[in-house]
């Protein structure tokens, strides 16, 4: 339309005529208008600029009152965001002197609040052509019919749509329903089907001919097993081979304490065999008992690792000997009797005797 707007001001008191404001377009910014009214007698004419739209204001801020004067004046609707600021906000005129006053007002709880007011200064050199402003009207009429209608087909076709959906939805709703049902008898029919089944098997269990024997026999089972307690493990008896091989130890150690006696009695009885004095057979038979005696005692001594309860009873009261420097380590103890060369001496004894009796 040209940028144009023909929008009617109702009067404060009632039973007033309604003034009828023509807005025009006069400069870049939107709200730079030409304001020019008539209450059908006199014309009324003002000017507003957007930069000082804020004069104009009495309370609220800025941007509200920007928003308010382009609703009233360019009939253009808020956005969303701000819809709620029309919330009982109304426009009417009073007359003060020559001129009318347009207040813009918001009832809060029946209280009246002034939002911001401008004044139109009468002016009778100015003209009207009311064809004109009638004409803008109705071309503004038809307009807002279109859009309106095309508001309404719109509404109507997504009314449709929720009319669909509406229908599937309780569609699929009768068919959950539906299925539940027959879910629903489906269990009661298994359900009675088992506890036929069951009443069937209790009357045979109850017809059958049972043992006393064997039914007596399975309640002390099942009595025995119900009350039986756990019984404590045994405690465990892993570490007794190795008391066993401790024990042989403690005989191998002392068969070698004995054996080394043993040497060093051999060795203090050699050199009495080997001086030149006369020796009898007796003499000669006990030496060879002497020179034999090492192995009678290992033979002793592997008897009594045969039998370890003996063993211990016999070597617990003997005394450890003192520590002694032997002339030979341990590991050479074991091996060195059969080293030894005992028959050389009881030769020569022999020797000597067949030598006296010649």
């Amino acid at each position: 339309m040209d940028g144009r707007h023909v929008i009617p001001v109702p009067a404060a008191n009632d039973g007033a005529p309604a003034v009828v404001v023509e807005v025009r377009q006069n400069g870049s910014r939107p709200l730079d208008v030409r304001l020019v009214g008539c209450e059908g007698e006199n014309p009324y004419v003002t000017t507003i600029k957007q930069r000082s739209i804020g004069d104009l204001k009495k309370k609220g801020n800025n941007e509200d009152w920007e928003i308010i004067l382009s609703h009233f004046l360019l009939q253009k609707q808020p956005e969303k965001g701000h819809a709620g600021i029309l919330d009982g906000v109304r426009m009417d005129y009073s007359p003060k002197g020559n001129n009318i006053q347009i207040t813009i007002w918001q009832d809060v709880q029946g209280i009246k609040m002034t939002l911001g007011d401008f004044e139109l200064h009468r002016e009778p050199e100015e003209e009207i052509d009311p064809i004109d402003w009638a004409y803008t009207s109705a071309q503004a009429h038809n307009l807002a019919l279109q859009e309106m209608a095309q508001l309404k087909a719109r509404a109507e076709g997504e009314q449709g749509t929720i009319d669909k959906l509406n229908a599937q939805l309780q569609d699929f709703i009768r068919t959950k329903n539906e299925s539940e049902t027959a879910m629903l008898q489906q269990f009661m029919e298994l359900l009675n089907e088992k506890k036929r089944k069951i009443r069937d098997q209790s009357r045979l269990l109850a017809g059958a001919k049972v043992d006393k024997a064997a039914a007596s026999a399975v309640q002390s089972t099942r009595d025995e097993t119900k009350h039986r307690k756990p019984v404590a493990s045994r405690a465990s008896k892993r570490k007794a081979p190795v008391k066993k091989q401790e024990k042989k130890e403690s005989d191998s150690d002392q068969m070698e304490i004995d054996e080394a006696k043993d040497e060093e009695r051999n060795d203090e009885s050699g050199p009495e065999a080997a001086t030149p004095e006369r020796s009898t057979d007796g003499e000669t038979e006990d030496e060879g008992d002497a020179v034999n005696e090492p192995g009678c005692l290992r033979s002793s001594q592997s008897k009594d690792t045969t039998d370890p309860a003996p063993s211990k009873a016999a070597s617990a009261p003997r005394a450890v000997p003192p520590k002694r420097e032997l002339p030979f380590s341990r590991p050479s103890t074991r091996n060195k009797p059969s080293e030894q060369k005992p028959p050389l001496p009881q030769d020569d004894e022999d020797e000597e005797t067949d030598d006296e009796e010649l």
